[in-house]
């Protein structure tokens, strides 16, 4: 393998302007999801990213297939019957959704001075092209496989992964793994994840005070802007977004907005006063005595995204990433602990930790090229993130981010650098050697 990876800079720059075509070209497919509609399961935009990729892989000279537009793939190596194994390369070409906050186009790709700009370049478009990309100059060099390796395009991955059981109600998983769509280097463990709503009815009239409360709420990241009515004088409050699996880094504007209102009267202040109490601007859950720890993940964050009022109800929504040893049941327990009878707790969204094996044989291969390739340490790590790893067994997270790159997906001017996109092209080159000559 040596030899071939002497010639992986010569080999990238030949095709290098060929493949940001084709990402410029994916970019540029809004593919939020959507109302489901015919031969579109989660809407027209991932529906047609699909099949841009789909047309894209046979172009290149892969086989193709997909179940139920939900999932779609490019094969290459020995031909095989479907009950025989493969090795896996899963991630997504749905994207969150934009909002104005961007300098640059969010469905065109922009570069400047080193940078690629647009909405999915880091998540996960611009690693999907990557990974295809390797593939493509392995095909090209002719070089035997001994395995088959199939790159899985999914399309629902932002909004639950619901496509994931479709493909395996048909296929087989693969026996090993990768999604690009979390960070080097591997990642071995996931922490669970709950996302909740509070509510608490007002019946004291006391809501009266409150005209208005609207801001840019998602689960997805930390809101960056909201507004408040309080007996006819609106309140606009400005900070700085983040994705909700990086709370420390947002300036989080919703702390801002509970702090003006704790002097409300009656139940409206009550709730306000023990949110700003509880939640205030902590991101580890402190004061409501959810600040655990362990060593393999780190502490809790807790993420404060949304503030409602519903008919004669006040909410907030917070999602909570737990340490993979502690379970749910635990942290919920605690929560209600803290909780006044007047508030009712409501379930989003909820994923178990997982753990995969950290010293299988690709594992250790992955990481020493991840070592050789970047000058890096390729020690597995576990993540705050929710990956596909989750959803199709045998699958661990690997890219694309680089130590030290937080905070950029899910938010305006979501960037990758083209020189981090050229070598994790080479880790994925490198790695599909090894694992298939």
């Amino acid at each position: 393998m040596k030899k071939v990876r002497e010639d992986f800079n010569s080999l990238f720059l030949e095709s290098k302007d060929e493949f940001l075509g084709y990402l410029q070209q994916l970019v540029s497919i809004p593919s939020v999801n959507g109302n489901e509609t015919f031969g579109a399961p989660f809407g027209v935009g991932p529906r047609r990213a699909l099949k841009f990729m789909l047309a894209l892989s046979s172009q290149l000279g892969f086989r193709t297939g997909q179940v139920d537009n939900c999932v779609g793939w490019a094969e290459f190596g020995p031909m095989a019957s479907r009950s025989e194994e493969y090795f896996g390369v899963l991630g997504h070409l749905d994207v969150v959704d934009v909002v104005n906050d961007w300098q640059y186009d969010p469905f065109d790709l922009t570069i400047e001075d080193g940078y690629i700009y647009g909405r999915g370049v880091l998540d996960n478009k611009g690693p999907m092209i990557s990974t295809i990309f390797a593939l493509y100059l392995i095909k090209k060099q002719g070089v035997p496989l001994k395995k088959r390796i199939r790159i899985m395009f999914g399309t629902d991955e932002e909004m639950g992964s619901r496509d994931i059981p479709h493909y395996l109600k048909v296929e087989q998983p693969p026996y090993a793994g990768i999604t690009p769509d979390c960070k080097f280097p591997i990642v071995y463990g996931e922490r669970g994840l709950v996302d909740l709503t509070i509510t608490k009815i007002i019946t004291d009239g006391s809501m009266d005070q409150l005209d208005e409360l609207t801001g840019e709420f998602n689960h997805s990241f930390l809101p960056d802007y909201a507004t408040v009515t309080i007996n006819g004088i609106q309140t606009i409050f400005k900070g700085d977004k983040s994705p909700s699996n990086a709370p420390d880094l947002a300036d989080n504007v919703l702390p801002k907005l509970v702090a003006h209102c704790r002097d409300l009267q009656g139940q409206t202040g009550d709730f306000f006063r023990w949110i700003h109490e509880k939640i205030g601007q902590q991101t580890n859950g402190e004061n409501l005595g959810l600040n655990y720890q362990d060593f393999e993940s780190g502490e809790l964050q807790l993420s404060f995204y949304s503030s409602k009022i519903v008919d004669n109800k006040l909410q907030l929504s917070i999602s909570m990433r737990y340490p993979v040893t502690i379970s749910e049941h635990i942290v919920l327990a605690q929560l209600e602990s803290q909780m006044t009878t007047t508030m009712s707790l409501a379930i989003n969204r909820s994923y178990p930790s997982i753990i995969r094996h950290k010293d299988s044989d690709f594992v250790k291969r992955f990481s020493k090229i991840y070592e050789e390739d970047t000058k890096l340490d390729g020690t597995p790590v576990t993540t705050t993130g929710v990956t596909y790893a989750r959803a199709m067994p045998n699958i661990v997270a690997f890219g694309p981010s680089f130590p030290g790159q937080k905070g950029i997906a899910h938010k305006g001017n979501e960037w990758l650098k083209l020189s981090d996109w050229e070598m994790m092209t080479e880790i994925y080159y490198d790695c599909f050697l090894s694992e298939l000559c």
